[in-house]
């Protein structure tokens, strides 16, 4: 029998994550420029941010 293997989502899968978190932690950082820090904007602020360190982590990690 052969041995069930976890499967790993592929690294651009990752990448495609992190880029996006980024992206979205940017637009919100723009809006917080403009309007100024309200409470409502520095939690996906922050929430993108780490997602994006987090999938970018996942993506440069060694198998």
């Amino acid at each position: 029998m052969e041995k069930s293997r976890s499967r790993i989502p592929p690294r651009w899968m990752f990448l495609l994550l992190s880029v996006g978190g980024a992206w979205a932690s940017g637009i919100y950082l723009g809006k917080i420029t403009v309007e100024g820090a309200l409470t409502g904007l520095l939690i996906p602020m922050i929430s993108f941010g780490v997602m994006g360190l987090i999938m970018a982590w996942g993506a440069v990690s060694v198998r």
